[in-house]
């Protein structure tokens, strides 16, 4: 495998010669399991997001001491102004093949993402339980009528219009879950991981009322006439007429949290209430204290939302808070975990392992023992 990164290394570089390029495509003819290496090592999206994740990483001194190692010949240095997202490939191409310490400043050695085996992102998964109790796995595969009006079409679950009888469906995420929802009225919701909407099959009478637990990114159908209220947490109600807004309601958080993107929203917990603009961010406290905080990041609050995790000053509970619940493991914390801030985005649908070797520069140690994440110092 070694010998394939180095010849793949040298593809990105258009550096192969005429052998070597024979070799590989031998190499990547022999089984679909090389093939699929190949593609994931070459893949250009991925490449420009490790670009992000490694901007800073010293790609020439990896590659020299690479070659050294592996008693490889001088490759030349890299033309970066031409090819820019080629210090993500050199990273990705050894992170993949497992001999990415070598990239490191620093020739001293230092464990990273040590791993008996990876964990696969979530996916597109949630369990729908009807009026009567019935439950229906969903998944993205196909499409299938549920029940009249009510129909899945991959990863999306679709109400319509033509339900008289208002009766009550929950739609339930695990760890590792996540799934988009269409209410009979047209409003969408994006349900994150952990997470749960109770919802009518029906809206009717003067007010639109879900209940939701965990994380939900809401764009509400205006009707003036049919306020849309949500209710999370313990007595924390959003009020709205038609907008876009996000609700982290997770338990585990230290407060359920309001973000407002488009139009307006009321929020109201423990006898208090507070009226956002967009950009401002409502923080529900558990003693009932609502807390409004301006100029919000909204990239990073909805990056779930597009298959991104966006980190922004957060320290290492947060980032593992949130690999818990898309990765579905534990997290074991060793003593003396120094305090670390967390900035970047990392896309979602990676192997645990290189979202957490995405992490490595902090002084942080990580390895994988299952499915359980170990935080050392």
């Amino acid at each position: 495998m070694q010998r394939m990164s180095y010849l793949i290394l040298r593809h990105l570089r258009q550096e192969l010669s005429a052998p070597e390029r024979e070799e590989l495509q031998h190499w990547i003819d022999v089984s679909e399991e090389n093939r699929a290496f190949f593609v994931q090592c070459t893949d250009e999206g991925r490449l420009r997001t490790q670009l992000q994740i490694f901007g800073k990483t010293n790609t020439d001194e990896g590659w020299k001491r690479f070659s050294a190692t592996h008693e490889l010949p001088e490759a030349r240095v890299l033309r970066m102004d031409n090819r820019k997202w080629m210090a993500a490939a050199v990273v990705l191409v050894l992170a993949i093949a497992g001999v990415h310490l070598l990239l490191r400043r620093s020739p001293v050695p230092q464990p990273v993402a040590v791993q008996q085996q990876d964990v696969l992102p979530g996916s597109s998964r949630a369990m729908l339980t009807l009026a009567d109790g019935t439950e229906v796995p969903l998944d993205s595969a196909g499409s299938q009528v549920i029940a009249p009006g009510i129909i899945r079409q991959g990863g999306q679950l679709q109400y319509g219009t033509t339900n008289t009888v208002t009766s009550y469906n929950t739609l339930t995420t695990p760890r590792g879950g996540q799934f988009r929802l269409t209410l009979p009225d047209g409003t969408k919701v994006w349900l994150n991981a952990a997470s749960s909407l109770r919802y009518p099959t029906a809206f009717s009478g003067r007010e639109r009322k879900v209940e939701v637990t965990g994380e939900a990114y809401f764009e509400v159908t205006r009707n003036a006439s049919s306020p849309f209220r949500v209710t999370a947490g313990a007595g924390t109600t959003v009020e709205v007429l038609g907008t876009k807004f996000n609700i982290n309601a997770y338990t585990n958080e230290n407060s359920l949290n309001t973000t407002l993107l488009e139009g307006a929203v009321r929020v109201s917990a423990g006898g208090r209430s507070a009226t956002l603009k967009p950009g401002e961010q409502a923080q529900v406290l558990p003693s009932g204290e609502i807390g409004v905080v301006a100029d919000i990041n909204l990239d990073a609050t909805v990056a779930w939302k597009n298959e991104l995790f966006n980190f922004r000053d957060a320290d290492i509970h947060t980032v593992m808070r949130q690999l818990e619940r898309w990765y579905d493991v534990e997290v074991e914390f060793a003593a003396g975990i120094p305090e670390r801030r967390f900035q970047g985005e990392i896309q979602r649908n990676l192997p645990l392992s290189d979202v957490l070797e995405g992490l490595k520069n902090t002084g942080i140690r990580f390895s994988i023992e299952g499915r359980k994440i170990v935080v050392r110092p």
